[in-house]
């Protein structure tokens, strides 16, 4: 587990044991620890994978395993992605068995016709005006009354840490005003654009929302920057950009597992972020999207729960 660097830092099986201990118990043993283990799955380390499931042997000696294990490991696909083919490579956290594709939108389709997203955009999309609205008031003093009302950049990319550690990622400005922030509502965000909130918390059982990798912001990509290639942390959620300005000048697009995108005002684009993606402004107007984090639809509640008091444990210990 040392050499594949894995979500949860383990120096011995003993710590594994803590997170396979930890986890709800009333699932079964056998889900625990294909759970756990597969925490520890990591992409872009250039070997193939081996992952425990559930499931009956195909031998003697798998059958063995099975019995002593309730477990059997079998042979994942490789994880080599060096390939000219594009494929989801998140730099921490694995989840096996999740439907996958770069881009859940195209127009006015839905990756899978997925009832669950296409609530989601329906619901998001509704919203665009009013959360643009707040956005000009709070960021761009738009009608703004109040100069209290008024939203700072809240986070710095250079120091943040985590998914966004290295300073390098962008050239230019990008600027963000948070209602998540790693996993943390703020406060200011929810007084000053409380319509953009509420638009959120109607569909909060759906947000990926309470995790150290949950986000929700207004992102805002100033005249000349870009966003260097990179990946999300893992495979467990998409994320919904809701563009709220959209320059009309020059280039300015998104480019996720070997696809070119461009935004257009109030139609949400969503992407599964653990593919490789960039994103620039050649323009001379900044780019506006709310972005929000979504569970990805494949994960089923149980799985939530036990995720969520995962990374509830990892970050008590301080390996997050």
């Amino acid at each position: 587990f040392k050499r594949l660097r894995p979500l949860i830092y383990t120096p011995d099986t003993n710590d594994m044991h803590r997170v396979v201990n930890k986890l709800t118990p009333t699932v079964s043993r056998s889900y625990q620890a294909s759970l756990a283990f597969r925490s520890c799955a990591v992409i872009g380390t250039g070997i193939s994978s081996y992952r425990t499931f559930s499931s009956r042997g195909t031998n003697q000696d798998e059958e063995a395993i099975n019995r002593s294990t309730g477990s059997t490991i079998i042979q994942g696909p490789s994880l080599l992605t060096s390939t000219g083919v594009h494929r989801p490579s998140p730099s921490l956290f694995y989840l096996p068995g999740l439907r996958s594709i770069p881009f859940w939108t195209r127009d006015e389709q839905v990756a899978y016709n997925d009832p669950i997203v296409k609530q989601i955009l329906s619901h998001v999309e509704g919203h665009t005006e009013t959360i643009k609205k707040e956005y000009q008031a709070a960021v761009m003093g738009v009608n703004r009354r109040d100069e209290n009302a008024a939203l700072d950049v809240d986070y710095d990319l250079a120091k943040s840490g985590g998914e966004h550690a290295d300073g390098a990622l962008h050239e230019g400005q990008w600027d963000w005003h948070s209602f998540i922030l790693k996993g943390v509502k703020q406060p200011k965000f929810t007084e000053v654009c409380p319509k953009t909130v509420q638009c959120l918390n109607e569909i909060e059982d759906l947000l990926f929302s309470t995790t150290p990798f949950s986000f929700a912001f207004f992102s805002t990509l100033q005249p000349g920057a870009s966003i260097k290639p990179h990946r999300g942390p893992m495979n467990l959620r998409l994320r919904v950009h809701l563009p709220l300005i959209v320059p009309s000048n020059g280039d300015c697009g998104i480019f996720c597992g070997g696809q070119k995108r461009k935004w257009d005002s109030g139609k949400a684009l969503v992407i599964d972020d653990s593919y490789v993606h960039e994103v620039w402004n050649h323009s001379s107007e900044p780019r506006v999207v709310f972005v929000f984090d979504i569970w990805h639809p494949d994960v089923k509640n149980i799985e939530k729960e036990n995720i969520n008091e995962m990374f509830k444990f990892a970050k008590s210990e301080g390996w997050l």
